[in-house]
């Protein structure tokens, strides 16, 4: 029972932060850092074994996300909600796996966006919100695993 209201209530959050970083270009700050803790004390709720590499790939990830923000212009927004999707990625049973897989699935999920973004308005300045890959990616990963 618990796991459902979980997942349901993860795909709220990121239904809100990708509808949110489709109009406006941003992830808001109220809901990309309070969702650190509450994630971090479900997992530790969970599945205490998986702290150790939630943590060291949350902060991995973070740190690439900084230098990604200032040589690629990746949103600060994008780079604050990567550690939270580690975490919750890590609550599953095969964490590593889901890790790898929401990398995949991300990546995959951000160059067809980009992709469509650049053949529709033909502007290679534009911004493309990379938030709502980041989401996609993260639950394809946490519904397979």
């Amino acid at each position: 029972m618990l796991d459902s209201f979980y997942l349901c209530a993860v795909i709220a959050w990121a239904a809100a932060l990708a509808w949110v970083d489709f109009r406006e270009h941003r992830l808001p700050d109220r809901l990309t850092l309070p969702a650190i803790p509450v994630a971090l004390a479900v997992l530790t709720l969970n599945r205490p074994d998986n702290l150790g590499l939630a943590a060291t790939v949350a902060v991995t990830v973070m740190a690439i996300g900084l230098v990604a923000h200032r040589v690629a212009h990746l949103g600060l927004g994008d780079v604050k909600l990567a550690p939270t999707v580690v975490i919750i990625v890590s609550n599953t049973e095969n964490p590593g796996e889901n890790l790898a897989e929401w990398l995949v699935a991300m990546l995959i999920l951000g160059g067809i966006h980009a992709s469509i973004h650049l053949s529709v308005t033909r502007d290679w300045r534009s911004h493309i919100p990379f938030g709502p890959a980041i989401l996609g990616g993260m639950l394809a990963a946490v519904t397979a695993g």
